[in-house]
């Protein structure tokens, strides 16, 4: 599979070294390989798009390293999984992000999140730039393969577009390869111009990307990947018109033009609920995106970094917020869990509730080796999240430190871009295919059961409301990668919901009410950095995010 190829992606210098050959001091022999003899052949391009890829291990790993350098633990998750209503932590020493108490620029997670989606860019544009070198060019001899990487790269520059919209707005936009000084200093954007470059490079994508990759080579973005992404883009900027002076009923009808483009290899039928967190049942027929993790076969040192092969600085991700595990350290302390909010939304007959959470007692912990699972706790009125932890679909820690899993995070789904279609054409008057979109959801989890008797709950709509699709998407995507804050804050700009008038109980947070603070003037935003506002006086001019100073 793909992901092994990445595991022995060289670092690849962006620049060119040059030496004065009069000057015998410099004459030291090169420890890493230079950009203008990399590209040997075709193997070295598929490595180096394959570094594109690797860079979302940066987002979704344990982030170690970081967190002993800063003396305080910098795994990324909880600043994008705790700014909803659908998971909660053990305690308030998160509150940063669940409470809104205290989110500022200089915030470690913020401005990690914001390098490691520019590295993406970055890395994407440089490939592009290789692409259309005509030497490059000679050296790719698979038919079409040049156009495939050239989508590839769009894809990923596209993705990191569209999350850095969805949390900053203005970031600037990284569309070419920076070779000075000068050419860093990127305006920040306004509106929808960050979002409609993504969208630009996703249309472009789609027409380059192939319509699937043969097995060696599974996990590569496809066409469907590039349709997928878009309808997700269509529908944010559809709930954003009315801020930013967009076209909704146009943007809706895009979503459903580009989700009807998407051939029928992408399926839900056959592939149960839980298969979408099983490591074995990995870039199945409803997988659209994921990322392709893996760790080395003796050891994964969780505190490298993965620029180099061996068997160190492996592609592994960790998921032991959801649970007790000593590695949970990176999560700066706590658990985190299903909020009472979402406990009290399954129906008991639900097969997803099982799936998404059980009793931590009742968690599979594989005989005891997965030690860390399977014991009661007080926490989350006793439930623990286990939609990629539990038993065998979740066994695939490395060896040594079961540190870092090889369970692929599913970052894009057909069931999440049939349920955002499904508001499209709600919205565009076609009552019967959105209630059609939300009952392929809800008959797909009735069939999701262990025992493969088809369960009467949850039962299909007659006809389907906003309000059943916005349920919905928090029963199927609960304390999944990029889902729950995204959904309420565009809901929110729609106005189909009112944030501004949600309390601590609404946003699922069970503490202290009085510790919550979250303002809907500024919340709905991340901070600009302060390392962008320092480095850049273009972006330290126009301000930060509203609220934030």
């Amino acid at each position: 599979m793909y992901k092994h190829i990445k595991k022995i992606i060289p670092l690849i210098l962006l620049g060119t070294l040059t030496f004065n050959s009069c000057q015998d001091v410099l004459e030291v022999p090169l420890t890493t390989e230079l950009e203008s003899t990399y590209f040997e052949n075709e193997n070295r391009v598929q490595r180096g798009i394959g570094g594109i890829y690797g860079v979302i291990q940066t987002i979704y790993a344990a982030n170690l390293l970081d967190g002993m350098a800063t003396g305080a633990g910098v795994t990324l998750h909880p600043a994008w999984l705790l700014q909803g209503d659908d998971l909660t932590t053990s305690g308030t020493s998160n509150g940063a992000y669940e409470a809104f108490s205290g989110v500022s620029p200089s915030d470690v997670r913020i401005s990690e999140i914001w390098e490691k989606l520019y590295f993406i860019q970055n890395r994407a544009n440089f490939m592009l730039t290789k692409l259309e070198d005509p030497e490059v060019i000679k050296i790719i001899k698979t038919p079409g393969m040049k156009d495939y990487n050239k989508g590839e790269a769009l894809f990923l520059r596209a993705w990191a577009q569209y999350r850095l919209w969805d949390m900053f707005h203005k970031a600037p936009i990284l569309n070419k390869r920076i070779e000075s000084i000068d050419e860093a200093l990127l305006n920040p954007t306004k509106n929808f111009e960050l979002l409609d470059a993504a969208i630009a490079d996703l249309i472009e994508a789609e027409k380059l990307l192939p319509e699937s990759w043969d097995q060696p080579n599974k996990g590569r973005v496809f066409k469907n990947s590039a349709n997928g992404l878009l309808v997700k883009c269509y529908v944010l900027r559809a709930c954003y018109a009315q801020k930013y002076g967009g076209n909704q009923s146009q943007d809706y009808a895009k979503a459903i033009a580009a989700f009807e483009k998407i051939s029928a290899s992408s399926t839900i039928e056959g592939v149960s609920f839980g298969d979408n967190f099983d490591y074995k049942k990995e870039n199945n027929s409803e997988s659209l995106f994921e990322f392709q993790a893996s760790w080395a076969q003796k050891e994964d040192n969780a505190w490298l970094d993965n620029n180099f092969g061996g068997e160190s600085g492996g592609m592994g991700v960790v998921y032991h917020y959801f649970d007790s595990h000593w590695g949970n350290y990176g999560c700066g302390g706590g658990s985190i869990g299903p909020s009472p909010k979402l406990i009290s939304m399954f129906d008991a007959k639900d097969p997803r509730r099982d799936e998404t959470f059980k009793l931590a007692e009742k968690v599979d912990n594989m005989g005891g080796s997965l030690w860390w699972l399977g014991n009661k706790w007080d926490f989350f009125q006793g439930y623990q999240f286990v939609k990629y932890i539990n038993g065998a679909r979740g066994n695939a820690y490395e060896p040594k430190w079961q540190l870092q899993s090889a369970n692929n995070p599913r970052i894009l789904r057909l069931a999440d871009v049939k349920l955002l279609v499904a508001e499209a054409y709600l919205k565009t008057g076609n009552v019967a295919n959105a209630t059609k979109q939300v009952n392929d959801i809800r008959k797909r989890a009735r069939k999701s059961t262990s025992t493969g008797v088809e369960s009467p709950m949850p039962a299909d709509y007659g006809t389907v409301t906003m309000q059943n699709i916005m349920d919905e998407r928090m029963l199927e995507l609960a304390g999944e990668e990029d889902f729950r804050w995204n959904d309420l804050k565009r809901w929110h700009a729609a106005g189909y919901i009112n944030l501004s008038t949600w309390k601590a109980a609404e946003f699922g947070y069970p503490f202290d009410a009085n510790l919550f603070q979250f303002d809907a003037t500024k919340h709905v935003l991340f901070p600009i950095p302060t390392s962008e506002i320092n480095s850049n006086p273009l972006m330290k001019a126009d301000g930060n995010n509203p609220g934030y100073n």
